[in-house]
Order: structure tokens, then sequence, then C-alpha cells
């Protein structure tokens, strides 16, 4: 008896314990409180797990990826289909309604899934895709580009500009309207959505038809800094959503070096210590102005690094760091006043919330039609979680504007 006592102690104990490193507070403004520490619980369970595999020296990383990449179940009544196909090496999905008449010509969009450049694929997105096909009737493209660590940049984005640039070209026989076809992506997919409208202005494409929109949801467009309020307000381990500023930076530097990314610490990035005083005074950092942001955004900007600059990062990171393929907010005025109309996305809790702002602001300076929706009670990533009110929200509202402007 005094054994299943003391067992039912420990329990008791490792109980109490789990749930208060799964647990994560949630701000006042979170609009579904319950639902956003249920799915954080989730996360942070399945990341716990990840950790303990790579702690028996097991590969966390590649088994997250599994979990991520499960072939979905496709209910046989679904109204939406789809086919694996591969552009000119690259594979893809292609998602059309059921009911698509051999004459009927549709609209259609070229997407790239999020995951900081290293998760992700297809399959992990192909729920979202079929939402939105089921609410907008219109092709879908998803594309399934090479993933770093194993794949750097511009591998990913070359792969994702090579599938748009073969889809342009025989959209009709996808029976799509050339005149009609857009870009969207999610995260680390926003970036590359936003790489790919840039790319595609250039003279090698001008025998393409020209994009009609791009749809950018809580997308990555800089890595130029990573002290502008939002990166500073949501580092740590308290944050209210799956990411936070210690992972994007990682995530930034295994999409930049590969396997090489331990070469740059990304505790470094964050503490501002690339920032020499060649950077500050740049036109780049005018982009990442904290005055572009609300008043009631700018709330713990970081004036200047915390620490003495280093040179010798600063010229280590600068090449890729300031390609605009890589960090596409950092383009010339004339990509960006070449960019279609713009959809923007952003979330509140997210270190990556300030990119959309900065980005909306150079596209309106350019003349570039932008509408602009920012949730301010939601975190980064929610429009993949259909438990929340405000995934299905949000699709319908951005499946609104695409019935106006696509």
């Amino acid at each position: 008896m005094g054994k299943l006592k003391t067992l039912g102690v420990i329990l008791s104990v490792a109980l109490a314990v789990l749930a208060y490193c799964l647990y994560t507070p949630m701000p006042p403004e979170a609009e579904e409180p319950f639902q956003q520490m249920k799915f954080l619980a989730k996360f942070k369970s399945i990341m716990g797990f990840v950790s303990l595999l790579d702690m028996v020296g097991l590969d966390g990383m590649d088994t997250f990826r599994k979990l991520r990449s499960t072939k979905p179940v496709v209910d046989p009544s679904d109204t939406v289909t789809s086919v694996d196909e591969t552009f000119d090496g690259v594979d893809v999905r292609v998602y059309r309604p059921k009911d698509q008449g051999k004459d009927e010509i549709l609209p259609a969009l070229v997407f790239f899934h999020g995951g900081g450049w290293v998760f992700g694929s297809r399959d992990s997105h192909d729920p979202l895709m079929r939402r939105f096909v089921r609410k907008k009737r219109m092709v879908v493209v998803s594309v399934e580009y090479r993933l770093a660590p194993e794949f750097r940049f511009p591998v990913p984005a070359e792969d994702c500009i090579t599938a748009t640039r073969y889809f342009l070209r025989h959209s009709k026989k996808y029976q799509v309207d050339p005149k009609r076809i857009g870009v969207m992506g999610d995260s680390a997919g926003g970036n590359l959505a936003a790489a790919v409208s840039q790319a595609l202005t250039g003279p090698d494409f001008t025998d393409l038809p020209k994009l009609k929109v791009q749809v950018l949801i809580y997308p990555a467009l800089q890595a130029f800094q990573f002290r502008s309020p939002a990166y500073v307000k949501y580092a740590g381990s308290s944050v209210p959503g799956l990411l936070n500023a210690e992972r994007m930076s990682e995530f930034w530097l295994r999409y930049a070096y590969g396997h090489d990314y331990l070469k740059v610490n990304h505790l470094d990035l964050l503490a501002g210590k690339h920032l020499t005083e060649e950077w500050l005074n740049s036109k780049e950092a005018s982009y990442v102005d904290v005055k572009h942001l609300p008043q009631k955004l700018r709330e713990g900007y970081a004036t200047s690094a915390n620490s003495v600059p280093n040179v010798t990062l600063s010229t280590f990171v600068k090449p890729v760091f300031l390609n605009p393929l890589f960090s596409p907010l950092l383009a010339d005025d004339e990509k960006i006043r070449g960019s279609p109309s713009t959809y923007m996305l952003t979330a509140e809790f997210d270190p990556l919330r300030d990119d959309g702002f900065y980005m909306t602001k150079r596209l309106r300076e350019m003349n570039v039609a932008v509408e602009h929706r920012h949730f301010t009670g939601m975190d980064h990533g929610y429009l993949s979680v259909f438990s929340y009110q405000n995934s299905v929200k949000a699709v319908t509202e951005i499946c609104n504007y695409l019935d106006k402007s696509l």
C-alpha cells in the first residue's frame, strides 16, 4: 500500500510538472484563448518529443518532418480532386473542383507552403488547399520545393520560380486563364511567393503572362535585422504562439547556410551584432524603420544593438541576408513597383508581424494595390489550425479578396 501511495505521489508530481511545461498563458487580447492554449500544448509536447530523440542520438528533425508530411486521407465524397505531377523537375500537386467542365476555364494560384524552409510539404498543407478550392472555384498548384538544410538558399526559391514559370507557360493545358494566375504562401512560403513575384519581373521572364495577385500570409520578408518590436516582444519560451524569435532566426540560418548554419550563432543575430554602422546607414535600413509601424506596435523597439558590432559576422552574412531573393522586402523600388496586387495577412503574436507592415508600406509607396488584414488576437500559423474560428474567417476573407482581384 505504501509503494502504491508513493507511486501515486510521483505520478501526480510528474503530471503537474508536465502540465506546467505545456501551459502557455494567453494575453487578454487573445481571441480564442482556450483553443490557442490547447494547440500550443500539443505543439510543445511534439517538440519535447523531438528534443528527446535528439538527446538519445536520433534525428528529431527528420521525425518531425515525417509527422508533418503524413499522406492525408482524402474523403471520397470531397468535391476537390488532386493529382501529383512534375513541373520541369519540381514535384507539385494540382487541385481543382471535381465537377470542373471540360471547357470551363478557371483562375489559379501557385502555393508555397510554410515551415521555415525546413519543414512542411504538399501533404502537410493538403487540407488547407482543399479548403481554399472548396471556398473559391479555382485551380491550385502546391509546390513541393526542396528543403533546407539539405538544400540551402537559393535552391528552394529557384524550385518555386521553375514551377511557376512552367505553369504560366502551360496554363491552358490545365484549363486555367493565363491572365488570372497568382501566387500565395504562408510564413516561409510567403517569403517564397514574394521572391517569385519579384523574380518574374526580370528580363528573363518577359515572355510570360503577368501575375495577377500575390497573397502573403504572415510572411518572413527580411533578414536585415531582428531587433524590430515584434522580434523583441515575441522572444523566449513564453510566447503565446508556436513561433518565437529564437526559432525564427534559426530557420533563417538553416535556409541561408544549410548544414553550415551553426557557423553563425542565432543569438548574435537577435542581439544585433551584425548591425555595423554601414548597415545602419544603408538604404535597406530605411525599409525597416519603426516609424512605418502603427504607434501601438512600436513597443519594445530596440534602437540599437545591445552589443558591440561584429564586422566579421556582418561581412559573412551580408551576401545572403541582403539578397532580395532571400529578403524580398529589401528589393529595389523597380521590383517592388512591379509586384502584383497584394493581400497581406499578419498576426499579432508573431515575430514576423512587422515584416508584413513594412512590406505593405513599401508596396503602397510604389502605388501597388494592397489589402492588409491584421488579426490582433491570433498567433503565427493559425490558418492551418482548423479548430480556430479565425482560420475559417481568414480563408473566407482571402477568398472574398480573390473573387474581386483574381
